[in-house]
């Protein structure tokens, strides 16, 4: 019986643990809005995670958040 079998829940802790980080920088957003107001923004980030998520959001409108920037902040595409 799987109820008392941990082993599954034991190999799962262990790959995301050998998962190797990522590497970050320092990356500038330059956001431009409809009006053509713009604005900077300063995220420390994986570049290819970052690219990845705005154009996952781009594709399906989907709003960036980034809850580890200090103040947490969204970007939504759609407005």
């Amino acid at each position: 019986m799987g109820l008392f079998n941990h082993q599954e829940r034991i190999n799962r802790g262990q790959a995301v643990k050998a998962t190797p980080s990522q590497p970050v920088q320092e990356i500038e957003m330059i956001v431009e809005y409809f009006d053509k107001t713009a604005e900077s923004i300063s995220i420390t980030s994986n570049l290819e995670e970052l690219q990845k998520l705005v154009s996952s959001s781009f594709g399906t409108g989907a709003s960036m958040n980034f809850t580890s920037a200090t103040p947490p902040f969204s970007i939504n595409p759609r407005w």
